[in-house]
């Protein structure tokens, strides 16, 4: 087997722009159902949800501390919502993702300070050198989600004070600890993608969600803000960078901005975790436009659509309490 962290080369990602990706449109929602519930695997607040072949996973978090102390419930469920497996990770997950060249499902611990890192193996559990510890720790700093890119690895790094702080690290291969450098800062500038002013300040104070985009860039989350960061060819000399401000229908900025996901297909099945109420919905939709942008909107209670042209955000579902994890699969 592979060294956990050795770096895997693939083919080229789809080679599709951000800029010319669909802008938000109408789409059809065909049922709002519950997925799963915690109630049912005496488990509450669930959180990220990650997909590997015939698997929906969903991290809840217990109402563990950010920082270390609890257990949280890492469930396997099929596509219809029964459970395979279940596991309990010590701390709070909230960054649950599926290595998608070596099907490890990794659970990102404590993303607030005293960080580590548990690997499952499906179908075999919980691998025996787990939980690894990161080389550089902190009370007060952690690492929070993580994305697959190329064989490397990005992960988002909370709570920065001063611009320096970096928000983007990449993992470096071969380390146990495990080491990282930092690919994007907190005081970034980047173009705005709503305006194209160039050369303008991020909104960086709240580091949370890592995604990809369609065409391969990374796409960070700063919740607080209610910004997405953009980031292209990352940890390469051509990187740059550019954002969008998520505003109201009103034009006031959102915040409590959690996972954010692109759609890949004009009709699928979107799966949220409605936090507070302790469910994961199936947001089933047609008419989707490709390319289109949704968004876990905690300030709203909300799952909507964000028009990339002008950041500003439609209800999709409404009524949801404290929204956050987002998956899509295409059908």
């Amino acid at each position: 087997m592979k060294s956990l962290f050795e770096t895997v080369s693939t083919p080229c990602l789809l080679a599709f722009a951000l800029l010319a990706a669909s802008p938000a449109g109408a789409i059809t929602v065909v049922s709002v159902t519950t997925f799963a519930s915690g109630t049912a695997v005496n488990a509450t607040a669930p959180d990220s949800i990650a997909l590997s072949d015939g698997s929906i996973w969903v991290a809840y978090t217990n109402g563990g501390s950010s920082t270390g102390g609890g257990v949280s419930t890492i469930v396997q469920y099929d596509i219809h919502g029964n459970v395979r497996n279940q596991y309990s990770v010590a701390g709070s997950v909230d960054g649950l993702k599926v290595d998608p060249y070596r099907g490890l499902v990794w659970c990102l611990q404590n993303q607030d300070g005293n960080s580590t890192l548990t690997f499952i193996q499906p179908g075999k559990g919980i691998t025996p050198d787990s939980p690894y510890q990161f080389a550089v720790q902190s009370g007060s700093r952690g690492f929070d989600d993580v994305v697959f890119r190329n064989g490397q690895v990005f992960l988002s790094y909370t709570n920065p004070v001063i611009p320096t702080d970096p928000t983007i690290q990449l993992l470096q291969p071969h380390t146990n600890p495990i080491a990282v450098v930092p690919v994007l800062t907190m005081g970034a500038t980047g173009t705005n993608l709503a305006t194209g002013q160039t050369g303008q300040p991020t909104a960086q104070h709240d580091p949370d969600s890592l995604k990809l985009t369609l065409s391969g860039d990374l796409m960070l989350t700063s919740g607080d803000d209610g910004q997405l960061i953009f980031v292209q060819h990352p940890a390469t000399a051509a990187q740059a960078v550019s954002f969008l401000q998520l505003l109201d229908p009103s034009g006031i900025p959102v915040s409590g901005l959690d996972d954010a996901r692109f759609a890949d297909s004009t009709q699928g099945t979107f799966y949220v975790a409605d936090t507070n109420n302790n469910r994961i919905l199936a947001i089933q939709a047609t008419e989707i436009p490709y390319g289109s942008l949704y968004a876990s909107i905690g300030s709203l209670n909300e799952f909507a659509s964000v028009d990339l042209s002008t950041g500003i955000v439609t209800p999709v579902v409404s009524n949801l309490n404290a929204p956050h994890g987002v998956l899509f699969i295409a059908q």
